[in-house]
């Protein structure tokens, strides 16, 4: 089966766990059976898009059965790291009645909150059906939501999962000495774990197009290999096979099977093994093989965006770096970097600008001067972090002293490249890269040097025109924008009024207020007493020390409590309140006409 053979194989699975249409499984992966041992490609296609497409009706029936709400007394299994929301315990197990969304207040979220993915605890709580506009969860396979109210006794994981939590334990307690930004960033760029991650730095990432540092991907993998190869070099051809595929199965556990580490993980086993059988196969190849069984594997990882991402970056990589290598020249670490980042950016944007609303500009050359220094802190994590974690304080200080200085270094790159406020590309924008960056690589081919120039000036002009219309971009009137989940930005040339929502994201909030432009916020009123206190704090690190107003009983240092009728001028803006006490109704109008 040739190359585009294997191509066209992922994209027919692909379109079949997309379209999801009902049928017998059993007769599909006869026919593909079949068409293997014919060798008709063209059938094979059609069978395993077929298979694909029953397999995927089949997973979203699964997801999609009622549940029967009410009390629940089981023992759980979480598939994923309990984090903290708002004061609440959340994270995603498996149950006797399938897969939940699980969350835990008080008591309850302490107990829970301590426990490790793979850990069996007995639980008392109450299951809710997911409304019906949910149908994310039902994509994840998620059937309904269970509030826990009491925890009971915890249970060991399993093997696999008790080497996975006790290789998490080493790496934290070896990083116990890095400040808490930044223990949470090492914890991102090494595993993939961002949950305990400052939400201004997350922004900056953001910001800067640099999350993509944050999920593991192949370089790490790859890492892992080089480090266990002397270990399983004097085993025999299948001790080293099955060695291989136990340190890889290790890892995608650490790393909480991600759906980029399914990814990379997938093509690693495969190059092992094609490679122990002594032959050979491209990276593009063993990327189509990996998406169509995972995909076949788990029909609705189809549906995750982070899935999409990792495959889009992979197969930009793959097919379009090593011409634009070529084509760039100078120095070859600097023309395979930049290939690998144009590459990986220009392949994904189809994806994230829908979504995000853009690529930024500052993505290339922040990946540029970030990229190697989060993979020396991954490198150095899983070496000279565990043996940090072996030894302890005050070596394991010393030995974190590389990571500090790295982790720095990452810290500046994402927030000054947000800060310089470097523009999105849009699609029009993308569209037009493509366009000039392939007559660039086809006119060198043809050495066509005057069309080459040409078609560079077409890539500088398309990467400075979000830029010139950030700078030249008129003062905006005062007007309204909904930011975040439930908040109302108020802005205008000198002022910006902010109204916080209760139960807010804090990091959507950061990323929306950035997008609108506001270089600061003058006053920020908090409706209810859902708003925390450190997401005003974060706001106030952000957006400069702002004016509070607050409800009674409120929990925010430094806010003001106004009563109903207290008034103030805020720019071109007219703050008035006009309900007081446990939650504040206020009305702003712009100041000049006073409507």
């Amino acid at each position: 089966m040739s190359d585009r053979w294997t191509y066209a194989l992922a994209g027919a699975v692909a379109l079949g766990a997309l379209v999801a249409w009902p049928g017998p499984r059993l007769v599909a992966l006869g026919l593909a059976i079949g068409a293997l041992a014919l060798r008709r490609p063209l059938l094979l296609c059609l069978s395993v898009a077929l298979l694909a497409s029953f397999s995927a009706a089949a997973a979203t029936a699964t997801a999609s059965e009622v549940v029967e709400p009410g009390p629940l007394v089981a023992r759980i299994v979480p598939v994923e790291d309990p984090s903290q929301h708002h004061g609440a315990t959340r994270f995603v197990a498996d149950t006797p009645r399938g897969r939940m969304e699980v969350w835990a207040w008080g008591r309850a979220g302490a107990g829970l909150g301590g426990r490790q993915a793979g850990e069996p605890v007995d639980v008392r709580g109450r299951v809710a059906v997911p409304a019906a506009h949910e149908e994310w969860r039902r994509r994840s396979g998620v059937v309904a939501r269970l509030t826990v109210t009491e925890v009971g006794e915890a249970h060991a994981a399993a093997p696999h999962y008790r080497i996975a939590n006790s290789l998490r334990s080493l790496l934290a307690r070896g990083a116990a000495s890095l400040p808490d930004d930044q223990r949470a960033l090492f914890s991102g760029l090494v595993l993939g774990d961002d949950r305990h991650g400052s939400p201004l730095v997350a922004d900056d990432f953001r910001g800067a197009g640099l999350t993509h540092l944050l999920a593991v991907s192949g370089q790490n993998v790859a890492f892992v290999l080089l480090l266990v190869q002397p270990l399983v070099v004097r085993l025999g051809l299948w001790g080293r096979w099955l060695a291989i595929l136990g340190v890889l199965g290790v890892f995608a556990t650490v790393t909480r099977f991600e759906p980029s580490v399914l990814r990379a993980t997938a093509m690693a086993a495969i190059a092992v093994s094609v490679w122990l059988a002594g032959r050979k196969i491209s990276g593009r190849r063993i990327l189509a093989i990996a998406v169509a069984g995972l995909v076949l594997w788990q029909p609705l990882l189809i549906h995750s965006l982070a899935f999409r991402l990792s495959v889009a970056a992979s197969a930009g990589i793959l097919f379009w770096a090593p011409r634009l290598a070529e084509t760039i020249g100078g120095p070859r670490p600097v023309g395979k970097a930049l290939a690998v980042t144009a590459a990986a950016q220009l392949a994904v944007a189809p994806l994230v600008v829908p979504v995000f609303g853009g690529l930024p500009v500052a993505a290339l050359p922040a990946n540029l001067l970030a990229a190697p220094a989060a993979a020396a802190v991954m490198m150095w994590g899983l070496t000279g972090g565990l043996v940090a974690g072996l030894i302890g304080e005050p070596l394991a200080t010393w030995l974190h002293a590389p990571t500090r200085g790295l982790l720095m270094w990452i810290e500046g790159v994402a927030a000054t490249f947000t800060g310089m406020r470097l523009g999105q590309l849009r699609m029009a924008h993308v569209l037009l890269l493509g366009a000039a960056l392939a007559v660039v690589v086809a006119s060198r081919r043809r050495r066509r040097r005057g069309t080459a120039l040409i078609a560079w000036l077409a890539v500088g002009a398309v990467l400075a025109a979000p830029l010139l219309a950030e700078r030249t971009r008129p003062a905006p009137a005062p007007h309204m924008l909904a930011v975040g989940w439930e908040s109302t930005l108020w802005r205008a040339p000198s002022s910006t009024v902010l109204l916080l929502g209760g139960g807010e994201s804090v990091e959507r909030l950061l990323g929306d207020i950035r997008t609108a432009g506001p270089g600061r916020i003058d006053l920020i009123v908090v409706a209810g007493g859902g708003a925390q206190p450190d997401d005003v704090a974060v706001l106030q690190r952000r957006y400069g020390p702002a004016t509070v107003w607050a409800p009674a009983a409120h929990r925010i240092p430094g806010a003001t409590v106004p009563r109903s009728g207290t008034a103030a001028v805020v720019g071109d803006f007219a703050v008035s309140v006009e309900t007081g006490g446990e939650r504040l109704d206020v009305r702003v109008t712009a100041a000049a006409t006073g409507r």
